[in-house]
């Protein structure tokens, strides 16, 4: 069995996790500066757990698709199983997002 740290996959879940703790950050500090209120300050104390809650599955998500991608180049040599639930994985979270997009911003 391989550490998670020897795996091909590993780089690609860390820089999706570091990628998606960046974004959160840089988005919850843009929401606290647009509130007027002084009290908003306060926010700045959970901009770190918010940046780890987001961090930890853009991780995975970012395993998942460094699989898929690593298997489509032949590089991974797991079985099929495998890499289908990768595929599962890679592709379910850009659908959720495309689905919550368009059901926010698409005309009624």
């Amino acid at each position: 069995m391989q550490r998670w740290i020897e795996r091909p996959e590993a780089g690609w879940a860390l820089w999706a996790g570091i990628a998606g703790a960046l974004a959160m950050a840089a988005v919850s500090t843009a929401m606290i500066l647009s509130q007027p209120e002084p009290m908003a300050a306060f926010g700045f104390i959970f901009v770190p757990l918010i940046a780890a809650a987001a961090a930890v599955p853009l991780a995975l998500w970012g395993a998942a698709l460094g699989h898929v991608v690593l298997h489509l180049r032949g590089r991974a040599a797991e079985p099929k199983a495998v890499f289908w639930a990768a595929l599962a994985a890679a592709v379910a979270m850009p659908a959720v997002l495309a689905y919550e997009l368009w059901s926010r911003f698409a005309p009624r």
